[in-house]
Formats: structure tokens, C-alpha cells, sequence
């Protein structure tokens, strides 16, 4: 795996919370999703309610918008092909301690679906926060040149 696309993956598993952008007549709905990174399968699986409108949302238009940041420095957009499982042995691989907070019944319940979404396509923003941050936008203010906002990539996963 080349060094962007595993710095794609890192970036994903360690900010955790996405926006999940899907489809809908209506247009684009975004919602705050915690994802479960596997790079070695090249996936990433969510765990879901089955009232919610997602998994129609997904089998009408399976292409989906994951957008992970930190608030400051760190940013990876990735887009992805989606779809949803009722898999039970594939949600109790899945099944964690915030899981059981949304779902008391655990992942027998008939609620819970998966959704596994394979990314096709990344960019990620990867620069300095805080004060250094701070001071680079100062530095190019002063100096009159481009701001050193770190690295930024695109990647096919």
C-alpha cells in the first residue's frame, strides 16, 4: 500500500466520526456516523438502526460521501460504494461498547443492520493546528507568499 493511501486509512480510523452523506429524493442528507475502519479489507463498516432511512437511502443510490475532520487540522473526504447487511454474525464482529448504548436488546436485535461501505477515492488535508498553525498563516501574511497548510493528497483506495 503506497504512503498516501495508507495515511488516507490512518487519518480515518483516528478521527473515527464521519459525516455520511447519502441520497435521497429530496437531495443530499448528512448525518454524524461512528465508523469502524478495517484498511486490511478495504472497508468501512458502520453499525445502524433499521428504522432510520439510511439503508433505503443506500439500495436506491449506493454511492455515499464520508467526511472525517478534527476540527482544525486533519480532513479526509472519501467517497465509497454502500451496502447494507442484516448479517448477524457479521454485526456481532462488529459490536462494541457504543453499540450496545444505541441498541440494549445487543446485535441480535433485529434493529441493528450493518452498513459496509468500500472506498473507491480520497483526498485528505493533513497541517499544523494551533499555534503553529498560527504562525504559519502569520509568516505568509508578513511575507506575502502561499501558507504552509501541510500536506494534501489525493488517493484511489
Amino acid at each position: 500500500m503506497s504512503d498516501t493511501r495508507t495515511r488516507a486509512w490512518q487519518m480515518m480510523a483516528k478521527l473515527d466520526f464521519c459525516m455520511l452523506v447519502t441520497s435521497t429524493p429530496g437531495g443530499l442528507r448528512s448525518r454524524p456516523m461512528s465508523s469502524i475502519v478495517k484498511s486490511e479489507e478495504g472497508k468501512i463498516y458502520f453499525l445502524s438502526d433499521a428504522r432510520a432511512s439510511k439503508d433505503y437511502e443506500i439500495a436506491s443510490h449506493p454511492d455515499i460521501l464520508l467526511t472525517y475532520g478534527n476540527g482544525s487540522s486533519q480532513f479526509v473526504s472519501t467517497r465509497a460504494n454502500a451496502v447494507t447487511s442484516t448479517d448477524r454474525a457479521l454485526i456481532k464482529k462488529l459490536w462494541n461498547p457504543g453499540a450496545q448504548a444505541f441498541w440494549p436488546k445487543g446485535p441480535d436485535d433485529p434493529d441493528v443492520i450493518a452498513i459496509i461501505a468500500t472506498p473507491t477515492i480520497a483526498e485528505y488535508w493533513d497541517g499544523s493546528a494551533g499555534i503553529l498553525g498560527t504562525a504559519k498563516m502569520a509568516y505568509a501574511l508578513l511575507t506575502g507568499t502561499a501558507p504552509d497548510l501541510g500536506d494534501n493528497s489525493k488517493v484511489t483506495l
